[in-house]
């Protein structure tokens, strides 16, 4: 007799467990699916950092005639343009080779306060060199001025100093090397006046016969 009284409770027991069960489940279904992890973002290059193969010269140039003397590779109208001061010194750069610079001082006191490097390279691969040990920079930039290819870098991005070179033939290429301490609040436009130097220089090279 006691047997019959429990079994009704012990089975309403059983239906409403069932039922909150099938209810969690039910919630589990339409609760709204975890977010995917979002996808981690790659830092987008600043302009100086532009990192491409190198472009074939198309319409090649010759420096042989310069080498000897380089600082014909700006005029004197181009010169004080760039407010550098005249005249320029010839000096003998690296394995014998002729190289041109320009300073701009202070006065009295003659502090260097602007200065420009010109050097020639002739049969060799200075250019792929420069290209392949200078990639891994931080402010590194294969880009072309007018039309010829050209890397820009700087070894330290908080420096006004930028380096340009600029492939004008298979085996020859020229170097500008620019420093500039007025720009030191924005060290960057160092090589946007880096390229516009190499883009005079390239009009006082003459194409390859």
């Amino acid at each position: 007799m006691s047997n019959s009284n429990q079994w009704p409770g012990a089975v309403a027991l059983i239906t409403a467990s069932s039922v909150i069960m099938l209810a969690g489940c039910a919630g589990a279904s339409n609760a709204p699916a975890s977010a995917p992890a979002p996808a981690p973002t790659t830092p987008q290059p600043s302009p100086i950092q532009t990192v491409g193969p190198i472009p074939p010269v198309s319409n090649p140039r010759d420096i042989t005639s310069l080498t000897q003397r380089p600082c014909e590779l700006l005029t004197l109208q181009q010169a004080t343009g760039f407010q550098l001061d005249l005249p320029a010194d010839q000096l003998t750069g690296t394995h014998g080779t002729q190289r041109c610079k320009w300073t701009t001082t202070t006065s009295p006191a003659h502090e260097i306060v602007r200065m420009l490097d010109l050097t020639l390279s002739v049969n060799n691969s200075d250019f792929d060199t420069a290209y392949d040990r200078d990639r891994g920079l931080p402010a590194f930039e294969v880009t072309s001025i007018t039309d010829y290819p050209a890397i820009v870098r700087m070894t330290n991005p908080h420096l006004p100093i930028c380096a340009v070179r600029i492939k004008v033939a298979e085996q020859q290429s020229i170097f500008v090397d620019y420093e500039d301490k007025t720009l030191n609040k924005n060290p960057r436009q160092s090589c946007e006046v880096g390229k516009r130097i190499a883009a005079a220089v390239l009009t006082n090279v003459p194409p390859k016969s």
